[in-house]
């Protein structure tokens, strides 16, 4: 007999659901960022996030290279566009033009993510160059972040991003909320190549960590007693070594995350 969750606050009905059971890995530290932009093998520490001061007007990428006495490097160009919190525009704006120039479909991915963290004002020109290198014409906002990703998990293969990447997406991450960095830097350390998951496909939910309370362990009741429960109410069905139970959306939406016991086994239930 399915066991069921009780609310104790009334939540919104959703008409439909999609159930995702992934570990949602979060980390990272935090430091000065530098004066000078580093060597390839060097990218610029992390800091704190503070707002970002426009140095440059913004306007569509240039469709030369910029003049620079080294040679185009796609990891390098990925720390041109974004680096730290404060990261100046107009390096940014000839990073888009060097990719663009260049066809450089890697910085793809690197473009899509730090959209979030570049100033407003060049975000339209990161939409430009995004549909320059791939030739497709995008209407992407700061906060179309759900077409976005959904667009570049369809086409993962064909945008492949910079070797440095790992270290860099670990870096992003931790100017977010330092606390990033603990689970993912251990394994980009180790062997980036080998990893489950496909570090583009890691992306920042808009909260910081634990800004959306899990549901740890809660309390269950039998289905007879869930009378506040509609009779076309979607709940997510769990059975482990013969125990069930079910997770109602309309409290899951709430919380997104439930840690559980079930069936004498420990269980997280994401949506």
């Amino acid at each position: 007999m399915p066991l069921l969750i009780p609310t104790r606050r009334p939540l919104l009905r959703l008409p439909f659901a999609i159930i995702a059971v992934w570990l949602i890995i979060a980390c990272g530290s935090a430091a000065p960022a530098p004066t000078a932009w580093p060597a390839l093998t060097s990218p610029p520490p992390a800091t704190a996030v503070s707002p970002e001061s426009p140095t440059a007007t913004a306007s569509v990428p240039p469709a030369t290279p910029s003049a620079t006495p080294e040679p185009y490097d796609s990891s390098r160009n990925m720390y041109r566009i974004w680096a730290a919190p404060g990261h100046p525009t107009d390096l940014t704006l000839l990073a888009f033009g060097d990719a663009v120039q260049r066809g450089d479909r890697s910085q793809v991915p690197v473009i899509l993510e730090a959209m979030r963290l570049l100033h407003p004002t060049i975000a339209p020109d990161a939409v430009e160059t995004v549909g320059r290198i791939t030739g497709g014409d995008f209407d992407f906002g700061l906060r179309e972040w759900r077409e976005m990703g959904e667009w570049l998990g369809r086409n993962l293969e064909s945008y492949p991003p910079p070797p440095d990447y790992p270290e860099w997406k670990v870096r992003f991450l931790s100017h977010i909320d330092p606390a990033m960095a603990d689970l993912l830097r251990p394994a980009v350390a180790d062997a980036p190549a080998n990893l489950p998951v496909n570090l583009v496909e890691i992306m920042w939910g808009g909260v910081r960590v634990d800004g959306i309370p899990p549901l740890e362990n809660p309390p269950h009741i039998l289905p007879e007693r869930a009378t506040w429960l509609w009779p076309d109410d979607r709940v997510f069905g769990v059975s482990v070594n013969g125990e069930h139970r079910a997770y109602p959306l309309r409290i899951m939406n709430a919380h997104e995350l439930a840690n559980d016991e079930l069936g004498g086994k420990p269980i997280s239930l994401v949506y």
